[in-house]
């Protein structure tokens, strides 16, 4: 039986809810056929707010920073006709209250309501029932005016009969703070609505020491603040109780469970130099912060904010936006120079990682996110306001908007160096008047570029398409508040913008219109001593779940519609929707139909205790770690010093890992390589499974050294396992001895003694040490891989084939492997018979490498990479693995690579590149990042530090202007002719494999796990059902800041198909979890079982079982 399409809730007592929804459907010859929106006029809907700004009346931004941060606009129904109403916020303009009449034709009313707010600043807005009489009041914040009563913000209270009454002060809401916005939710969960309001304090311009005494100790007036509502219509201040005072510039929050604990968390985003900060509720009416922890990075100066399940794996994730230009001429000319010192001086106080873009969170399910901006290609959208997730085309994803705009263009940097040099030639000392004028000035001055709004349509996959033009919602201008809802009650959702200087945007979606998806709206009904707001909702089809949370804050300075829409697709049938109010109460209907519109009361829910699912891992973590208590200790080098524009550092690439029974006894020992100034650490197996470290003192006279790779290896057939480690790293100059590779000899009991005499001298940074006897005459030869060359990158190395002769190994590259002494920058290798000749070829991986055939021809090593078609082949390869997976006895080849989230992109449209050369004459090795785009290549880095790089590029290009106006041969001339150049084909991590032409081909590992580098695998059938998995992890934690840390790795799951294709599964699958600078993976075979080592750059060794 299907559930009835509509469940009217009838409130008698109120004399117009009783009226028939009458909708008057907007002209389908109005909608243009082409675009998901179509914009309504104004001569039709009726809407003529418009946030005008007169300039010679406002203060400029450098007396009130927040001035052209536009207005809001809250949704909600005021009169309960069942039709969504429409409040917008003015600044130096009164607010306006629409009424909605038939869908989308409204009524300003604002004048019978009351709620102009007449010569105030007004900026965000709520439309929510704070008193649970069952009608809609407004909640406004306001700000700018130096004047207490002028900016403490407003309570206006419905009376039932479309007027207001303005009663903050008698509620306690008169919050005097310079106020952005608030959200309502329960934080005690007593049934009451609590309120969070966003303040900033009015002093931006200090300095840093300043900034940072006011964030260790903030006050409490200039604070963020919370009103705990006692059910007696008062809410009293609990901030300081709560734990919440706090320091920076407001501009978001969202008030959602985001650690799944059934408790409202608070996510507030932050602008200028303070970090965004993450509440997690204590449940005892206290928060702790806990951002540092949680967020591997965070937006420098982040605005807008959402929260919504992107993946539609029941948990929330979040998105926050910034400032960074997609257009490379204003991502040139607008961005702020990033400064090194202060960076890093941010983040040893305390600050989290913080970089100029959006953030796309990803939530982990163990109170921590991923950061997938990059990947998802949503992270560079110019200054962004509002961010909306909603599904625009009821496909069941959830889709993204993005306002975007600023008034006045002073991000611009030729801008900004011309004002602070008229400010540095004025007489300001006692001249208030020049002072002023120079202000005035600064506002009228700068430039005014309108921008276009942006819309992204979830693939399901991780990713957005940029839809912007196809969505009709890239309206031209300077757009802030935004808030959608089902304005005409069609079944798709609407959309409303307020706009700085023009009039307010409403869209009508054509979904419905135009024949397209289904779709399902919850209603929730609360009770008198219970809240909605927070109420979770799940719902099940065939396709798959869906999952939210219910709130009205989103975006910026907004609030959208009082329902949860779900699109659903091509399902004809809802299989199940779960409710869980805020209490855990719960209910459940089953087989709903398509397109219905269902309201839940809160007293038809069951009241008992929420099931606590535990299941048991795959994969957990190791108390004790079995005694391998090793912690790699990185000393920091400054690897820009030598050369400025390196991407990443190349000092940072340890430790070295090897297994094998040293000793004799049957059980698996472990070496661990130091960083420089550290000693390696060798641990033996005992009897009981567990491990002790020995005194390894035969490795302490090279502890100076870096061990970035290592193997045990019987080198001289005495029948015990020796040690061979490689010295890498990027401290000292090329050839250096400190990069002197080094052969342990076993004692045979497991004890060691240097040998000097059977290895020949090896000065290269090296990367990997892989053992096999290559001529098959019984002893154990030497591939070694270099991995750069040290002040001169990316100019290749010499690697190495060492041939065993009678205990010593000889260097034969030159004989029998030419083709090592410049093959690349080297990260991994393995021997393998590729050919199916019976003999071991080399397959050899590095960075800005193709995957290398190195085929042993009697011997002889020739590069036959071309031979098999896998030139094009180029990435910055961190690791390769080899397996059968289909058992179709052919092999495979996992590869890992950098994975798509992260500044460096490449597609069919546009490369990235790299060249390598003295281009200045100065003697020293330059480098330069470059892109495509269109048939433009254009420089990767800005002017500021190309001309570190170069100094005489200032006297060429002496404005930010012309350098952004130029292409990279003109900057750099007939010298790129004769450099060094690479490109990247790819740097998606990879199988390859043979088509069923025989032809070699790279096949993408899935979407999901390109979010980070894998920089190492295990492969093997963890899970016992008879098909061989991955286990992947990695990051690159020690990119230059500008570009940013690839930090969103946390280990994954690839769980093997029969026909050899995988499903990335990560930790609320699988318990597995390992995050920070993994470096290497291997498996631990114990009499205690079977574990696996999770080995970090920097960071201590993780046991897995």
């Amino acid at each position: 039986m299907k559930f009835p399409v509509l469940i009217f809730l009838v409130i008698s007592t109120l004399f117009y809810s009783c009226q028939k929804v009458k909708i008057e459907k907007y002209p389908i010859s109005n909608l243009d056929t082409t675009k998901i929106f179509t914009a309504v006029p104004s001569s039709y809907s009726g809407i003529e707010f418009n946030n005008k700004l007169n300039v010679s009346e406002l203060m400029s931004p450098l007396q009130n920073v927040n001035v052209y941060n536009g207005g809001g606009v809250a949704v909600g129904d005021i009169n309960n006709d069942g039709l969504v109403d429409i409040f917008f916020t003015g600044n130096q303009v009164d607010n306006r209250l629409y009424l909605n009449k038939d869908g989308l034709s409204f009524e300003d009313i604002t004048a019978k309501a009351g709620v102009a707010s007449p010569n105030s600043w007004c900026t965000g807005a709520t439309i929510v029932d704070i008193n649970n009489d069952g009608l809609n009041d407004i909640y406004v914040c306001r700000s700018y005016y130096g004047e207490p009563s002028k900016r403490t913000n407003q309570l206006f209270i419905n009376n039932g009969d479309l007027t207001f009454t303005e009663r903050a002060e008698e509620y306690g809401l008169n919050d005097e703070g310079y106020s952005i916005m608030a959200s309502f939710f329960d934080y005690d969960k007593d049934g009451l609505l609590d309120v969070f309001i966003g303040n900033h304090p009015p002093d931006r311009f200090l300095s840093y020491e300043e900034h940072f005494q006011n964030w260790s100790n903030p006050r409490l007036e200039t604070s963020n603040q919370l009103y705990r509502n006692t059910g007696k219509s008062f809410f009293q201040k609990t901030t300081s109780k709560a734990g919440l005072v706090s320091y920076g510039w407001t501009l978001g929050m969202v008030t959602v469970d985001l650690n799944q604990d059934n408790w409202p968390d608070i996510y507030v985003t932050v602008d200028h130099t303070e970090p965004d900060r993450f509440y997690i509720n204590n449940k005892n009416g206290t928060f702790r912060e806990a951002s540092v922890f949680g967020f591997e990075h965070m937006s420098q100066s982040s605005m807008g904010v959402d929260a919504g399940d992107i993946n539609n794996d029941g948990l929330t994730d979040l998105i926050t936006v910034e400032m960074l230009a997609e257009d490379p001429y204003r991502a040139k000319t607008q961005m702020q120079n990033m400064e090194v010192d202060r960076f890093w001086d941010f983040v040893r106080k305390g600050h989290n990682y913080q970089y100029m873009r959006n953030m796309l969170h990803v939530n982990n399910g163990n109170e921590t996110f991923r950061e997938l901006g990059q990947m998802a290609k949503i992270h560079k959208t110019d200054w962004s306001w509002a961010s909306l997730f909603m599904d625009m085309d009821n496909d069941g994803w959830q889709d993204l908007y993005i306002s975007n705009g600023y008034y006045r263009d002073y991000s611009d940097q030729d801008y900004r160096i011309s004002y602070n040099e008229k400010m540095q030639e004025a007489d300001l000392e006692n001249n208030q008047g020049e002072l002023r004028r120079l202000l005035v000035s600064h506002s009228k001055d700068a430039g005014s570029t309108k921008l276009k709004n942006y819309a992204f349509k979830n693939n399901g996959n991780y990713g957005f398409e940029n839809i912007s033009e196809l969505s009709g919602l890239d309206f031209e201008g300077f757009s802030n508040g935004a808030a959608y809802a089902d304005f005409d009650k069609d079944g798709d959702l609407d959309l409303v913008v307020n706009n700085i200087d023009d009039k307010a945007s409403l869209y009508i979606n054509g979904t419905i219109e135009k024949g397209g998806n289904n779709w399902l709206r919850v209603g929730l009904q609360s009770a008198p001593n219970n809240t909605k707001l927070n109420t979770k909702v799940t719902v099940k089809t065939k396709s798959g779940i869906q999952f939210k949370e219910h709130t009205l804050t989103r975006g910026y300075q907004s609030s959208s519609e009082d329902a949860l829409h779900f699109g659903i697709g091509k399902e004809s049938d809802i299989e199940e929707i779960k409710v869980v109010w805020p209490d855990g109460a719960s209910e459940t209907v089953s087989n709903v139909a398509a397109n219905s519109e269902i309201t839940f009361l809160y007293e038809n829910a069951k009241k008992q205790p929420l099931e606590e699912v535990k299941e048991s891992p795959l994969f957990r973590d190791v108390e004790g770690r079995l005694g391998i208590n090793f912690e790699h200790q990185e000393k920091y080098n400054d690897d820009y010093a030598v050369q400025v524009l390196l991407p990443h550092q190349m000092s940072c690439f340890g430790p070295a890992l090897a297994k094998g029974d040293v000793n004799g006894d049957g059980l698996e020992d472990v070496f661990l390589g130091g960083a420089q100034e550290q000693v390696g650490a060798l641990f033996i197996q005992e009897a009981s499974g567990g491990f002790y470290r020995t005194g390894a003192s035969f490795l302490a006279e090279d502890g100076f050294r870096e061990d970035l790779g290592a193997a045990f290896f019987d080198i001289d057939n005495d029948g015990d396992l020796d040690l061979y480690v490689t010295s890498g790293g990027n401290e000292k100059p090329h050839k250096d001895v400190y990069y002197t590779d080094r052969l342990y000899l076993n004692n045979g009991d497991g004890t060691f003694q240097k040998s000097v005499n059977s290895i020949p001298k090896i000065t290269e940074s090296g990367s990997c040490v892989k053992p096999f006897d290559f001529d098959g005459d019984g002893d154990m030869d030497l591939f070694l891989g270099s991995r750069h060359t040290p002040g001169k990158y990316p100019f290749a190395p010499k690697s190495y084939l060492l041939e065993n002769r009678n205990g010593k190994l000889v260097d034969v590259t030159s004989a029998k492997a030419p083709d090592l002494s410049s093959l690349g920058m080297v990260t991994d290798a393995v021997w393998t018979d590729f050919d199916k000749d019976g003999r071991q070829d080399l397959i050899i991986v590095g960075e800005w490498m193709p995957v290398s055939i190195l085929i042993n021809k009697n011997g002889n090593f020739l590069n036959e990479t071309e031979t098999y078609g896998l030139l094009a082949t180029r990435g910055w390869w961190n690791t390769i693995d080899v397996a059968d997976f289909n058992e179709d006895g052919n092999l495979e080849y996992v590869l890992g690579n950098l994975g798509t989230n992260y500044k460096y992109q490449v597609s069919e449209k546009s490369g990235f590149h790299i060249y390598g050369g003295d281009f200045d004459n100065n003697g020293s090795s330059d480098i330069v990042l470059s892109y495509d785009k269109g048939d433009k290549l254009l420089p990767v880095r800005g002017k500021q530090c190309s001309s570190e790089q170069i100094p005489g590029l200032k006297k060429i290009f002496p404005t930010f202007d012309s350098f952004a106006s130029a292409t990279l041969p003109e900057i750099y001339g007939d010298k790129l002719e004769s450099a060094l150049h690479y490109s990247i084909d790819t740097f998606h991590s990879s199988i390859l494999k043979q088509n069923k032409a025989g032809n070699w081909i790279l096949e993408n590992l899935p979407d999901a796990v390109q979010s980070a580098p894998i920089n190492d695998v295990i492969i093997k059938d963890f899970d016992g059902d008879g098909f061989k998995d991955i286990l992947a992890a990695g990051n690159l934690l020690v990119s230059e800041v500008e570009t940013g840390r690839a930090d969103a790795g946390i280990g994954c799951f690839l769980k093997g198909r029969e026909d050899g294709s995988f499903q990335a599964q990560f930790y609320n699958t699988t318990g597995f979890f390992a995050r920070d600078d993994v470096k290497k993976l291997e498996t631990l075979k114990t009499n205690n079982g079977n574990y696996f080592l999770v080995v970090r750059n920097n960071g201590p060794v993780q046991i897995i079982r």
